[in-house]
């Protein structure tokens, strides 16, 4: 368990707790709604913002954080139209 756990904040200074940092990632709503969503298929950011009604740019920065904490992957699906998924 995780020392402090009583204690909810945004993020969780000083705990080496892997249940502290996941919350810190992905525990924001959009962002668990995301994981969700490509979980169920929607890869592509269309498929996303239509499934979920987000703001492109809540959904681009959400997207961006997912991918540099290495919970989702970006990857090409189009060579020529550098499109990704």
């Amino acid at each position: 368990m995780c020392e402090d756990s009583h204690v909810l904040r945004h993020d969780y200074p000083g705990q080496v707790c892997s249940i502290a940092k996941s919350l810190e990632v992905i525990g924001e709503r959009w962002s668990l709604l995301i994981v969700r969503d490509i979980l169920n298929g929607n890869r592509r950011f269309g498929q996303i913002q239509a499934s979920l009604g987000v703001a492109r740019n809540v959904l681009s920065a959400r997207l961006q954080r997912l991918v540099d904490e290495g919970i989702v992957e970006r990857r090409a699906y189009h060579e020529t139209l550098s499109r990704h998924e």
